[in-house]
């Protein structure tokens, strides 16, 4: 078969072709630098920068590969240094895949910019998937930090004027690996003195050998067998987030309905942990992390009127259910240190251990013990055909005022997705405890006040809770069900608690609609009482585009008869800048109105409020945000989680970031990215639609592998200079074509030209020396250009060989 050539006379309007070798090479791509996608045996991995260059026999152009790459891919290290033969590569730290790994492949989709790398399984780690190599991971620089929300909140009814304030913090150092954390908050308000409490004060660091947290300070225990109590001590526990495709953790929703401007408290074991300003209708809070792995949320609703209404919610583990072999622990030692004044605070230990006994079957081991107590658990988890069930038994001894009693307590949890009928049950719990059954939180307490028969009565008999979400129909098309219950009752008297929050919501056509019940009972309590309310809420969009005007209409129906309706409007301003307008009136004869707006900055979130009813008015202002020292100066920004990063675009301002509204780096070239996944790839990318012409990132794309709590640092180059369009030429006078290369004096390439010899090139110097190469010819071109047209997005010159 005759060989076949590519006919460069085809080429029109320009130029005929310097050099098309390259273009022709097998792989149809020129060398240089490639943003590409990264598929590994199929599966989208990463998106990066990837060198490719022409390889030793000059024959085509491939990827330039370092041992780190691939193992950042999930490759085994061993792999790389037993398999395959081990030829030179162009470079010291650049291989052909060849070379690396016997028997892999990779393929360049040039159009779609996909980079394909088939890696026999053999050489795969096991269960890789999301896993990222421990060397690999970043402890982060240091830095000093304070993550702070703010609710200030102003109310008259009746005319008496009630003024409550609410500032949240979480602040940080970190010094090399060590994480020093505290946790506090500011309350202040009308009639009340100011009070500055500390939840939680504790430096951490990684164990990365046993894949846990070292902690010591003030700490919330952790276990999945024992309620949590907070202490001061030194506490080991294992995070199964160093781990591959583990179970992250488990953060409650909280649900609720307010009739006004309401403010929303949660407290767990006494302390505030959340507060924020909502306005009239349902709410959905699924942003609060509580300090301990177990213990009741107590929410509290305060209406603009000073209404308020207390529930609980049920916060606990789900059933635990370990791979076989593998082991996870929790052990605390230290003082017991209650949230309120007592005069007792004994030594404890308390120790947890789950073992994976078998593919389904999970062995769990607890002891606590203080003074003149002690406690054992054992459990089993069990992976049914129906669900995930777990049940654990604790025997406890305790002595107060010389009376010794013991007792027991059963525990079962299950939970279960059932694919058939599209159905979650996230949380199903039962307790039951005898009579002489105690926790630790309440020997402390029975140790430091109050009479036995006290404490008896306040002692949890039998717990239910229950959680399920039920989707109807294919792809949800005839909505879905929700439902949250508890039913709690106490030893030795009549009290009982009941709460039960239910929900239908759908859509027809471009209308949602949402039905929900809540209903609350407390009996046998001095302000026993019930309370039942029934919402419905309809939404429909005013426009075609997503961010469209909504029109809203909720009505209202309480136990007692008394009922309301309210319409209102909800949209965006702007981008970052979302309103609401609401009007309406109540079975008694009153109106209300309520405003408010809220916006995303690059230095935070802001939020106003204001409400009026017949018998009072309300405003309300919020702020949240970070402030944030390093080495680099100081930076405002969003509230920051547990892990977070720091980019540094050197001598740029206004630099976005993709994917992070607002973002923005500041006068000092750095911006802060306010979460990043601790232990897993985190792809930070460069927004450089907005820049001028001026300036040219380089490696805009940059992977981050954080540890908890690190600060990590994201360093981008960044060159700036003068778009200039060169026509290049001999130095007879005759023109180079197309495929020609620019590079500077220390042999950078600049530029290629195009089928019409022009070539465009950032320079950050007025005059200088620059080579061209076409073909096996090469020469070096001297230029000067002329004063700086800043007008324009680049400039034409002309540059000829010497």
């Amino acid at each position: 078969m005759p060989s076949q050539a590519f006919g460069s006379g085809f080429f029109h309007g320009g130029s005929q072709p310097a050099d098309l070798e390259l273009l022709l090479a097998g792989s149809s791509v020129l060398p240089g630098q490639y943003l590409v996608d990264v598929y590994v045996n199929g599966n989208l991995n990463s998106r990066r920068e990837v060198d490719f260059r022409i390889n030793a026999k000059g024959d085509d152009v491939e990827p330039c590969l370092a041992p780190s790459m691939l193992r950042e891919w999930g490759v085994d290290p061993s792999a790389l240094s037993e398999a395959g033969p081990r030829e030179p590569g162009s470079g010291s730290t650049c291989s052909r895949l060849a070379e690396l790994i016997e028997g892999a492949q990779v393929r360049f989709d040039v159009a779609h910019l996909r980079l394909d790398f088939s890696v026999p399984q053999a050489y795969m780690l096991v269960g890789a998937q999301g896993y990222v190599d421990p060397s690999l991971w970043d402890e982060g620089v240091n830095a000093a930090f304070s993550s702070y929300q703010l609710n200030l909140r102003r109310s008259e009814n009746s005319k008496l004027y009630n003024n409550a304030s609410y500032l949240g913090l979480q602040n940080g150092i970190n010094l090399g690996g060590w994480r020093l954390r505290n946790e506090s908050s500011l309350t202040a308000g009308s009639g009340q003195p100011t009070e500055f409490t500390s939840n939680r004060t504790f430096a951490e660091h990684d164990v990365t050998a046993l894949k846990a947290q070292l902690s010591l300070g003030e700490l919330y225990s952790r276990s999945s067998l024992f309620d949590s109590v907070r202490f001061r001590g030194v506490q080991l526990v294992s995070d199964d987030a160093m781990l591959a495709d583990s179970e992250r953790g488990y953060a409650p929703v909280i649900r609720g309905v307010a009739q006004t401007n309401a403010t929303v408290e949660v407290h767990q074991n006494g302390y505030l942990l959340y507060s924020t300003s909502v306005p009239p209708g349902p709410f959905v809070l699924s942003d609060i992390y509580p300090s301990g792995s177990n213990g009741d949320l107590e929410v509290t609703i305060i209406e603009a009127d000073g209404r308020r209404l207390v529930t609980r919610q049920a916060f606990g583990n789900l059933p635990v259910m370990l791979r076989k072999g593998r082991l996870t622990f929790s052990n605390s030692a230290g003082q017991l240190r209650s949230n309120d004044s007592q005069p007792v605070a004994p030594a404890f230990l308390s120790s947890t251990l789950g073992y994976g006994l078998s593919d389904n079957l999970t062995g769990l081991l607890g002891v606590q013990a203080a003074q003149d107590f002690h406690a054992m658990s054992l459990g089993l988890g069990r992976n049914t055909l129906i669900g995930a069930v777990s049940l654990d038994v604790t025997q406890s001894s305790s002595r107060s005022r010389e009376e010794r009693r013991q007792g027991q307590s059963v525990r079962v949890l299950y939970a279960k997705t059932f694919a058939n009928t599209d159905t979650d049950f996230m949380l199903a719990a039962y307790r039951y405890s005898t009579e002489g059954y105690r926790t630790l939180s309440d020997h402390v307490q029975a140790l430091g006040q109050g009479s036995e028969m006290q404490q008896i009565q306040s002692r949890s008999r039998a717990r239910l809770d229950l959680t399920v979400q039920q989707r109807l129909g294919h792809q949800r098309q005839f909505g879905s069900l929700y439902l949250t219950a508890s039913d709690q009752r106490y030893w030795n008297t009549r009290n009982r608690s009941q709460s039960l929050s239910t929900g239908y919501n759908n859509y027809w056509q471009r209308l949602t609609y949402d039905l929900g019940l809540t209903h609350t009972r407390n009996t046998g309590l001095s302000d026993g009482k019930s309370d039942s309310q029934l919402t419905l809420s309809l939404s429909f969009p005013l426009g075609q585009d997503v961010r469209s005007a909504r029109s809203t209409l909720r009505s209202t129906r309480e136990r007692n008869g008394q009922h309301s309706t309210q319409a209102g409007l909800v949209g965006y301003l702007d981008e970052a800048t979302y309103y609401a307008l609401q009007g309406g009136t109540d079975s008694q004869g009153g109106s209300s109105g309520f405003a408010s707006v809220s916006t995303e900055t690059a230095t935070g979130r802001y939020d106003l409020g204001y409400g009026q009813g017949r018998d009072y008015r309300n405003l309300s202002l919020g702020a949240s945000g970070s402030l944030v020292a390093h080495a680099g100066g100081v930076n405002f920004g969003r509230q920051v989680g547990e892990s977070f990063a720091l980019i540094q675009v050197p001598d740029t301002p206004g630099v976005g970031v993709a994917n992070q509204l607002g973002v923005r780096t500041g006068n000092n070239g750095y911006a802060i990215v306010p979460n990043v996944q601790p232990y897993r790839l985190n792809w930070i990318s460069l927004d450089s639609s907005e820049q001028g012409a001026d300036v040219e990132l380089e490696n805009a794309v940059q992977q981050l592998v954080p540890r908890r709590g690190a600060v990590v640092l994201s360093r981008y180059q960044v060159q700036l200079g003068r778009r200039i369009q060169f026509q290049l030429y001999q130095a007879d006078g005759s023109p180079i074509g197309f495929g020609a290369s620019v590079e500077s004096a220390q042999g950078i390439r600049l530029a290629m030209s195009d089928p019409y010899g022009k070539a465009l090139a950032l320079l950050n110097q007025d005059q200088g020396v620059l080579t061209i190469k076409w073909g096996k010819q090469s020469c070096t071109a001297h230029y000067q250009l002329a004063p700086r047209n800043k007008d324009l997005n680049y400039e034409n010159a002309v540059l000829k060989c010497d």
